[in-house]
């Protein structure tokens, strides 16, 4: 015969096994998040009631699991807005925060966003936009890992949208590595007239760590009229992945500022001002598409040095394979640009790019050269179709 267990003998049994049930926690201000924060348990989700918050700085150091990780969320969706000096810093694992708007917060020196040494944490479903400032929406530390922005929009931005920074931190915090920015949306990102406003910067100052490999994914992005400057993305480090992404109507590139052992892969440029720039090494770009470029389809550099060290490190051992380049304005594919440019006390550009090799890339166009290789004859250029 079956009997029906009393309520309290179940979750007396559950407790004696260890097992934790999840709350949902409603909370209306940044002290009631501080003051929940050290209770917070596997599987909990904080729920913060609908309104308008001005300001808030959380340190959010929770503990989850990958089958039980904490979520923050708003009351309904798009329910909460985050406006001023806005930080949530994110140090903890396991922590998915989602379908926030974080608009025209004050990046001046701080991000809405931090990932600080954090694991397996994940920022999705939010918008930020109409954000001012320096600073990134969203910034990647030293030693965080395996963390994840998906599924968000970032508008009109005035700072980096999104940046994984390297520097010296990398030897007290670690390398930060496997960081994933998937199927994200990049738009109307206005022009700053000069350096310094990439939509996504991954790795920094290229000289010093251009060698170190953090693993980053860049993938299923769409990139609409980003125009922050001549770098859409800025790579300045190695191993990293630039896969599927779309690029509509943008003033720039996607950009191996230097770096080894990058993969690009089946991206889509659509009316940009160019395609792909290349510096540094053993990249590989591959199944790319770039229609109506008024610049250049594919273009590699010439660099102050071989060796990673110069402000361009030259282009060598890269393959560039089965792409297909379509009416670009200046040049389907062009090896060896910036030849003898002078940069005062960082250098001159006068090393040619070497021993690339060029194979099975269909180029099209009628008004323009479809391969250029300026003074760089050492390079592999083989089994290309050409059309005029």
């Amino acid at each position: 015969m079956f009997h029906r267990l009393p309520i309290s003998f179940v979750i007396l049994t559950l407790a004696l096994q260890g097992v934790t049930l999840a709350k949902n926690n409603l909370i209306q201000s940044a002290e009631d998040f501080a003051e929940l924060l050290p209770s917070v348990q596997p599987g909990d989700t904080i729920i913060i009631a609908d309104g308008q918050y001005d300001g808030w700085s959380i340190n959010l150091d929770g503990r989850g699991t990958a089958d039980h990780p904490i979520t923050i969320q708003p009351q309904s969706p798009n329910g909460v807005t985050f406006t001023g000096r806005t930080h949530f810093q994110i140090t903890g694992s396991y922590i998915h925060m989602t379908g926030f708007l974080f608009d025209g917060c004050d990046m001046a020196d701080i991000s809405p966003i931090e990932f600080d040494r954090s694991e397996y944490c994940r920022v999705s479903k939010s918008t930020f936009q109409h954000c001012e400032g320096n600073r990134p929406a969203v910034d990647i530390l030293p030693g965080a890992r395996n963390n994840q922005v998906i599924e968000n929009r970032f508008i009109d931005i005035a700072g980096r949208s999104v940046r994984v920074r390297i520097n010296e931190d990398i030897y007290d915090h670690g390398i930060l590595t496997h960081n994933l920015i998937q199927n994200n949306q990049f738009q109307d990102i206005p022009p700053l007239g000069g350096n310094g406003r990439e939509t996504i910067k991954v790795g920094t100052s290229q000289p010093v760590y251009g060698h170190i490999k953090t693993y980053t994914v860049v993938e299923g992005n769409t990139f609409l009229r980003c125009n922050g400057e001549g770098e859409i993305i800025s790579n300045k480090c190695s191993g990293n992945t630039y896969r599927g992404n779309t690029f509509l109507d943008c003033q720039g590139e996607l950009v191996m500022r230097g770096g080894a052992y990058c993969l690009i892969e089946g991206n889509r440029f659509m009316g940009c001002r160019g395609g792909i720039r290349l510096s540094g090494t053993h990249h590989t770009v591959k199944d790319n598409v770039i229609i109506n470029s008024t610049g250049t389809g594919i273009r590699l550099l010439y660099g102050m040095t071989k060796e990673q060290g110069g402000h361009y490190q030259a282009v060598s051992h890269c393959k560039i394979i089965h792409n297909t380049i379509i009416n670009a304005g200046r040049a389907g594919i062009l090896i060896g640009d910036g030849r003898n440019r002078d940069w005062q006390e960082k250098g001159i550009q006068n090393i040619a790019p070497e021993g690339n090799s060029f194979q099975y890339n269909l180029i099209s166009g009628s008004t323009s050269d479809l391969i250029i290789a300026d003074h760089a004859p050492n390079n592999l250029i083989e089994n290309n179709i050409l059309r005029k």
